[in-house]
């Protein structure tokens, strides 16, 4: 009995100085290995592996000139690997670190475009939509001549288009329903914030139609005529005639 309490002792000690070797190999493994690893390893498409590396990087040689670069690698690995909302975790914490790193306005971009990936049908919650929105504009204020502005531009009408698509099926719900005023609000909104979308010329319509049925007949014939005045071809404007001559 004490001989295999001896052999298991050994057992145990061997385990335990491998363990304590493979730590210290582990430290050993210097900056520009771990980075080149994880440059490789994303190459290959071996996200997983290549995140590790980075994040290695990153956390056990934080002063190290390839720690803030590593960063990025994350918030990139992160973001081609579909993980959108670490990828903004990790971009925040990039940009609070790193506040004046030429990279930032890629960083910025990565995490904008994080939101906007996650954007879903106008019949669904819209939050990532306005996050995207948020982001996008926040990268334009700061580095309105960056590389990305050109794309930011064009993914905000798109942006813009789909929170307008949201708050006309809103509108029309409470159309629907009776609640008028409160699909007032809603065509207003579009009308006010997103007239350069394609849902204009049917949220001044309904408008129309909305004060119409409260007997407002002057907001309706308000609203009839902006339409006519810029979209006198509308097929909206030409029911809207309709329902103030009525």
């Amino acid at each position: 009995m004490k001989k295999i309490l001896s052999i298991l002792l050994l057992c145990i000690c061997a385990a335990c100085s491998s363990n304590k070797n493979k730590h210290v190999e582990i430290e050993q493994v210097s900056a520009e290995i771990l980075y080149e690893k994880g440059e490789k390893d994303l190459e290959k498409g071996d996200y997983k592996d290549a995140l590790k590396n980075f994040n290695r990087v990153a956390y056990e040689y934080p002063y190290h000139n390839l720690a803030a670069k590593a960063q990025v690698m994350e918030v990139y690995t992160n973001y081609l690997m579909g993980e959108y909302d670490l990828a903004v975790v990790v971009a925040d914490q990039y940009v609070k670190l790193h506040p004046a790193n030429s990279e930032v306005p890629y960083v910025l971009y990565l995490k904008a475009l994080s939101y906007y990936n996650q954007i879903d049908i106008p019949y669904r919650d819209q939050e990532n939509t306005y996050q995207a929105k948020k982001a996008f504009l926040h990268l334009m204020k700061r580095f309105p001549n960056s590389q990305y502005a050109r794309d930011v531009k064009v993914k905000l009408e798109l942006v813009n288009d789909h929170i307008a698509a949201h708050e006309m099926i809103v509108g029309r719900f409470y159309l629907s329903r009776g609640s008028i005023l409160s699909a007032i609000k809603r065509f207003q909104k579009v009308v006010e914030s997103y007239s350069r979308t394609s849902h204009i010329e049917e949220a001044l319509y309904r408008l129309v139609e909305s004060y119409n049925f409260l007997g407002l007949k002057d907001e309706a014939r308000k609203n009839a005529a902006v339409l006519g005045h810029n979209y006198p071809a509308s097929k909206w404007y030409r029911e809207s005639y309709n329902i103030v001559q009525n």
